[in-house]
This record gives C-alpha cells, structure tokens and sequence, in this order.
C-alpha cells in the first residue's frame, strides 16, 4: 500500500513537471521567430509528442496506481498498451530525425544545406506520426487477443506463444536498428565536428596573430564559434538520445523477458521500470534549459510574454466587476486614463482664460468694452 501511494506521487510530479515544460517549449518556439528552423520544428513536434504521451499513457496510471486498480475497462487498457508502443515509436523516429538533420547541416552537406520548414520536411513530419500509428494498429488487431489484464500490475500486458529464437529477431527490430542508426548519425556529426576543429587550429593562430599586429578584424572567432555551435548541438542529440535510452531499457528488457523467456518479476520492479519510462518525456525541456543558452534566453522572454498576458487577462475580468477607476486606485493609487484625460481638458481650458494669462489690466479692460458680457446685450 505505501509503495502504490509513492508510486502514484512520482507519477503526479512526472505530470505536473513534464505538461507544462513541453507546452513552454512548443510556446517558445513558436513564439521566438530565431527558432523556425528545422531542428526546432522537429523538438516542438517532439515536445507534442511527449505532452499526449503523459495525457494518455501517465495520467490514467495515476489514479489506477491509487486505487490498486484498473479504473477504465478492458477496452480501454489495450488501448494504453498500444499508446505505449505508438509513443515509443514515434520518439524513435523524432530521435532518427533530429540526428539525420544534424547530419545533413555538418557531415553530408554543409555548404548548401537550407534549414528552413519545406514542403518535404513537413511531410517527412506527417509520416513521423503516422507511421507509428499504422504499424501499432496492425499489431494490436493481430495480437489483440494476445493482450490481458494484470491484476497485480494495475495495466494490460502482452503474452505469446511464440519461440523463444523470434526473441533476438524481435529485439534486433525493436531497439538495435533504431538505435544503431542514431547512434551511427551521431557519431559521424562528432567526428567531422572535432577533425575541422583539429584542421582549423593552424589557420586560426595565423589569422590571431595577423588580427592582433593590424588591429583588425578577423574571421576565425565566427568559425569557431561555428564549429563550437555545431559540436555542442550534436552532443545535445546525444544527450537526448541517452536520456531517453536509460528510461525505456528497463521497460524494454522487462518486457523481452517476460515476453519471451517467460521470465516473471516482482510486480513492484515492473511498475517501477514502467514509471522510468515516463520519465523520458519530463528530460527534453531539462536538457534544452540546460544545455541551449538562447533556448534559456527564449524561454524566459515566453515567461514574461505569458506573464503579461495573463495580468492583462485578469485586469481586464476585474474591470467588468469592481470598475477600472476602483482596480486601479486600488493597486497602484495611480488614477485612470480617463480621469486624467479630463484633467488635462480642463487645465487647457483653464488656461484660456485672461486671469490665468496674466494679462495687463488696461488690456483686459479694453477686451471687456470690445466683448462685453452677454447679459449686457441681451439687455
């Protein structure tokens, strides 16, 4: 009983922590104008990607977790089974994605790579979402009978009587190849990244020196720069691709096990590894925070966009209730834009008038016999 009511807490902060940082990075890179690139297009889509993962695979685990229970049907508790393999999926091809980006922009053609949103990019975007759920829904009608309740795990599992020797075949899809061609893309964008920085250090001390004695300016500072750029975006994808390895590994070697080696765990290790993987959708706004200085600096300019936003949103359903003049005095003391427009009206007739002009008395008489009062004419 205590492990479930911790359990259920770690699922509620994965919830509270990963909805609101994924919806802040889509926010922001919608909003900042820099971040309409490629790359960015492919995060905010991964970001997407994560938030419907915690709606529809995390959250009905929180109160089914609480209760000791599964909450929502038999039909429904498959269908968790097939958004945990559709979202595994779809976070494998972003993954592959991202990394074939980073290596079309530095490896395979960095001079005339163009990292603006195309016609085929966003189709390449539509087949990421769309893959997935094809091939999960052929699995899920095939094997749907396959498919049961545990009573002790609070979520449906899969059993098969398949031979043990599909295990291997099945792995080596599932988890090799992805991985091999992410890890292969990577590695291509670290090596070439290091071998120009290494090539370029000859020239860079001439062009120092050559900046330094004419005091002008030089080039080398924007390639290094560059290349530092560069290096540190692939290593980004590496982190990202680790973070999300070291959170689905567990669930995966749980699940191979059991599926194929009949291999039984204790119900607490399988609930564990199935709450590590919804881990993996909390560390992308982390790493990016951390990781990206200008992704930071978008970030807190979205906070501050949001933030005002809201304050006009709010100020503007008070005014309706308690009136502008009252809101305003209220908070700041300061009074409204009308009552000071008035104001100023008023002074500026004020003004007009010959006692604020200081006008000589002789003049003023004059003025009076010219324009006399208009009682004196209706008399």
């Amino acid at each position: 009983m205590v492990f479930s009511h911790v359990l259920t807490g770690v699922h509620v902060v994965i919830d509270v922590v990963g909805l609101p940082g994924n919806f802040l990075v889509i926010a922001t890179i919608c909003m900042e104008s820099r971040f309409h690139v490629m790359r960015y297009v492919l995060l905010a889509s991964l970001a997407g990607s994560d938030i419907l993962f915690l709606i529809l695979g995390n959250s009905p685990s929180i109160a089914s977790t609480a209760q000791e229970r599964w909450l929502y049907g038999e039909t429904m508790c498959k269908l968790h089974y097939l958004v945990l393999r559709y979202f595994y999926l779809n976070t494998v091809l972003h993954l592959i994605a991202v990394s074939y980006e980073r290596y079309s922009a530095i490896v395979k053609s960095p001079l005339t790579y163009d990292s603006s949103i195309t016609r085929s990019k966003v189709v390449v975007i539509v087949l990421i979402w769309t893959v997935p759920f094809l091939v999960c829904a052929i699995a899920f009608f095939r094997q749907a009978e396959s498919v049961f309740y545990h009573p002790k795990l609070f979520f449906c599992r899969a059993a098969s009587d398949a031979p043990t020797f599909h295990a291997s075949a099945a792995a080596f899809i599932v988890i090799a190849v992805p991985t091999s061609i992410i890890f292969f893309l990577n590695w291509r964008v670290l090596k070439t990244v290091n071998a120009i920085q290494f090539n370029d250090q000859p020239v860079i001390f001439l062009e120092s020196t050559a900046a330094s004695s004419n005091n002008g300016p030089s080039q080398h500072r924007r390639h290094e720069a560059r290349r530092i750029k560069d290096r540190k975006a692939a290593i980004d994808v590496c982190i990202v691709m680790a973070a999300f390895m070291i959170c689905y590994l567990p669930e995966w070697t749980d699940f191979v096990l059991h599926y194929f080696f009949k291999v039984e765990f204790l119900s607490e290790v399988t609930q564990t590894t199935r709450c590590i993987y919804y881990i993996s959708s909390v560390t992308n706004p982390i790493i990016y925070s951390v990781r990206k200085r200008e992704f930071r600096g978008g970030v807190k300019r979205t906070l501050k966009r949001i933030v005002g936003l809201c304050a006009i949103l709010f100020s503007s359903g008070t005014d309706n209730v308690i009136g502008v003049h009252e809101l305003r005095l209220a908070f700041t003391g300061i009074p409204s834009i009308a009552e000071s427009r008035a104001a100023q009206v008023a002074q500026h007739t004020d003004s007009l008038d010959s006692r604020t002009l200081n006008i000589p008395k002789g003049i003023e008489i004059n003025l009076q016999r010219c324009h006399p009062p208009t009682e004196e004419i209706v008399e």
